[in-house]
């Protein structure tokens, strides 16, 4: 199975030269389904959703979305007390947490984003007790033995190093990544940083990832891959670029596609064991 990431279009802080060739592009590269983890637009008003919407429908394929910070509209505040999420709903998807099960591949979204927060950046994240009990009962009704993943807009795992604008995971983090392996997740997937960089989780340890591009990423019973800026004029140190995950033969490999300049190119390649029984084998990671 292959599935196209993508992260932060921003449909109005945009770069008109990338989204006007971007579907192109993910087509070419004939994926089973693609994700969206968040972000479409940048202060949530109806044209940018209007935008958003129309690139959407230029997808040949199955389309799995979940909100992010920027969807919930930041200059009408009444709109975003009242009715936070309606032009998502309307432009997006109905279902803020959908569920997609494939058979040998389960999808779930959590929302992470807030119409407010108690402190003064509404744009950091949260996962609530209660999201996490009831992914626990939504995936104990999926297919047995499916590998799962799971998509937030927030990042549960920070890259290794020093990074041009420090950010702050999503709040419970770590309580989540415990429920994610106790459920049998497998994969991440998430944005909000721009940044692309793989990580993987293991309880109790957190062992070294790539913070740019994915030479050392690893095995383990969490695989966290994080997405650029897709398509966004607002980057933090990394290039425009989107993940493309193939699952076959108990391996997730991550392909990272960068803009550069004229077109969509491949940056590189990592390989790591999916397959529970054999988590911590030999990990392959390569540029292609």
């Amino acid at each position: 199975m292959r599935i196209c990431h993508l992260s932060d279009l921003h449909f109005g802080h945009h770069d008109r030269r990338l989204a006007d060739g971007l579907a192109a592009d993910v087509t070419a590269q004939n994926p089973d389904l693609v994700i969206v983890s968040g972000d479409f637009t940048q202060v949530g008003t109806e044209v940018e959703f209007q935008a958003a919407r129309a690139f959407l429908d230029s997808l040949s394929t199955p389309v799995f979305t979940v909100p992010g910070n920027h969807d919930v509209p930041a200059k009408n505040l009444l709109k975003r007390f009242i009715d936070p999420y309606g032009l998502y709903r309307r432009y997006i998807a109905d279902d803020l947490e959908p569920l997609l099960d494939l058979g040998e591949v389960v999808v779930v979204g959590i929302r992470t984003s807030r119409r407010l927060r108690a402190e003064l950046n509404w744009a950091h994240g949260s996962i609530s007790k209660g999201q996490l009990r009831r992914l626990d009962q939504r995936l104990a009704a999926t297919t047995p033995n499916a590998l799962r993943i799971v998509v937030a807009h927030h990042p549960l795992m920070q890259p290794d190093g020093d990074v041009l604008k420090p950010m702050r995971l999503v709040r419970r983090a770590d309580r989540a990544l415990e429920t994610f392996a106790r459920l049998g997740v497998r994969l991440v997937l998430s944005g909000h940083f721009h940044l692309s960089y793989v990580r993987r989780h293991e309880v109790g340890a957190v062992r070294e990832g790539a913070p740019h591009g994915l030479r050392e990423a690893g095995a383990a019973p969490i695989l966290v891959a994080q997405a650029s800026s897709t398509i966004s004029t607002r980057l933090r140190g990394d290039t425009n670029a989107y993940n493309l995950i193939d699952i076959a033969a108990g391996r997730i490999a991550v392909t990272v596609r960068e803009w550069r300049g004229e077109g969509w190119l491949t940056r590189e390649t990592s390989s790591a064991v999916s397959d529970p029984a054999v988590a911590n084998a030999e990990v392959v990671a390569g540029v292609r």
